[in-house]
């Protein structure tokens, strides 16, 4: 199946920022995965990260994401986090077409606070098995989804949702990738810096899947 990038559908996420969030000290947290980029990987990563927010939130956001980086070696965009604890719910309550209530249900279920290793850090299990990078990803997934037509395929690469393309009524109404790392640079420290940077994620076998 080929994709033609010049006719995706693109969503974005709202002018408005959202209150930050408060944590639960009862769920566990992530470790500190080292911050151990240069300055200009450093950039980057911010930059990485601010694609996803409007021109006009970028100002009051990059401080925290740059601080997320240098305590705990990522950024998850905490900022973004739905308020509360995720849940699962049934799949008459979430929006759009069947397959993407459906799958809408099986990301909330991966990252059920009862469930999920690290909750907050978007970890199902095995230690670094993300479901995306960070919730800046999990919420513009989660309105592609609510958009979803029968005849769009939703194209995610290492938690980036690239957007919605046209695609027959019997295609994958979902296609993802994730930890692809090529030739030379397929090495633990290049991976560690590329997930640093925010262009790599490892799903292990299904959390992110």
């Amino acid at each position: 199946m080929e994709f033609d990038i010049s006719k995706a559908m693109r969503v974005k996420l709202s002018d408005k920022l959202p209150p930050y969030p408060k944590f639960d000290l009862k769920y566990r947290r992530a470790p500190n995965r080292g911050y151990d980029l240069d300055y200009d990987d450093t950039i980057t990563a911010v930059k990485n990260a601010l694609r996803y927010v409007p021109n006009n939130l970028q100002s009051e956001v990059a401080p925290e994401f740059l601080d997320e980086l240098m305590t705990r070696g990522r950024i998850y965009a905490y900022r973004y986090r739905p308020p509360g604890v995720i849940k699962a719910k049934p799949i008459d309550e979430y929006e759009g077409i069947l397959e993407a209530r459906a799958l809408q249900l099986m990301i909330d279920n991966n990252l059920d606070f009862d469930v999920a290793l690290y909750p907050y850090e978007l970890v199902t299990y095995g230690e670094s098995g993300q479901v995306c990078q960070n919730w800046l990803q999990y919420r513009l997934i989660k309105k592609y989804l609510e958009v979803m037509t029968e005849e769009q395929t939703l194209v995610v690469s290492s938690g980036h949702p690239v957007g919605l393309f046209p695609s027959h009524r019997n295609a994958p109404r979902a296609i993802t990738t994730n930890g692809l790392m090529v030739g030379m640079f397929d090495t633990p420290q290049d991976f560690h810096r590329s997930t640093a940077l925010g262009v790599a994620n490892y799903g292990h076998m299904s959390a992110a899947r």
